[in-house]
């Protein structure tokens, strides 16, 4: 049996440990004393590669960034040290065209390692979440522009985007009564979005905003919290229904609507709000 627990062919089995012995030698080189355990090791990666992993499956992952990650997110000191000095100028790269002050690049730089290295009882530090399959370089460089932008946003002001909340899930070409409500009541929309997300617990809106603002898929999302593939969707579709209902049930109490003109509006969210979390996610993080 495998670390999955799936029976494996005659033979895979050698072949397997020859391929984690061969990706922790490789690691360790990388990262000279950086010094994770092999079962360690192991375990992580079992969550990472499919179940129907082949050779070709391994060579996409980003092996000694993977080792990193994972030494880091245990909180091992020579690993925190080598992402700092290694991992953390690259905050300043990614994060240089939008020339922040001093203070807010300070800021952004402790954020990320709070989100990166820390976590909590709810958010897992996200290095465990690290999928392997681009540089973790990259994968930094993302998160420290999305929260260089976020920093901005809020100093400047914008606490809503011109084209946020029910604007978003109305298209060009819309049908008039649509068109109207999305002006009409955008307001009562975002209040009662907001009022639901915030009614969510704190692991439901990381669920979310790992998958929808993060990118995570299911097996990530299961790998990062230690569940199986099948718990992680049901808890991500559980909250993304809550996140439904509640605004429903919040938009309905508010508006003063015809019994049609409220159909519109629910048939509306039920409709789209599955595909636009992303961006009302964003608009309303906090």
């Amino acid at each position: 049996m495998t670390a999955r627990g799936r029976a494996e062919p005659p033979g895979a089995l050698p072949v397997l440990q020859e391929r984690l012995a061969a990706a922790l030698e490789a690691a360790r080189q990388s990262w000279p004393g950086v010094t994770l355990e092999g079962p360690r090791f192991a375990a992580h990666l079992a969550r990472l590669v499919p179940a129907e992993g082949n050779e070709e499956a391994w060579g996409k992952l980003h092996m000694a960034d993977v080792y990193l990650a994972r030494a880091a997110a245990d909180g091992l000191p020579t690993a925190l040290a080598t992402f700092e000095s290694r991992l953390m100028p690259e905050v300043d790269a990614a994060v240089a065209r939008l020339k922040l002050p001093a203070a807010g690049l300070d800021e952004v730089r402790q954020l990320l390692r709070q989100r990166m290295l820390v976590g909590s009882a709810d958010a897992p530090a996200r290095l465990a979440a690290y999928p392997g399959t681009g540089p973790l370089a990259g994968w930094v460089r993302a998160a420290a522009l999305w929260l260089a932008l976020d920093w901005q946003r809020q100093r400047s002001g914008q606490g809503q985007s011109e084209d946020g909340d029910l604007s978003m899930l109305v298209a060009p070409g819309d049908d008039p009564e649509l068109a109207y409500l999305k002006q009409t009541y955008r307001a009562e929309f975002s209040a009662s979005f907001q009022a639901a997300l915030a009614a969510l617990s704190a692991r439901q809106r990381n669920f979310l905003r790992l998958k929808y603002l993060d990118g995570l898929g299911i097996d990530q999302l299961g790998a990062l919290y230690g569940v199986h593939r099948s718990t992680a969707a049901r808890w991500v579709v559980g909250a993304q229904e809550e996140l439904l209902d509640g605004t429903r049930q919040r938009l309905t109490e508010r508006l003063r609507l015809t019994r049609s003109q409220l159909d519109s509006v629910l048939r509306l969210i039920s409709s789209q709000l599955d595909v636009s979390l992303s961006r009302l996610l964003r608009t309303h993080s906090e």
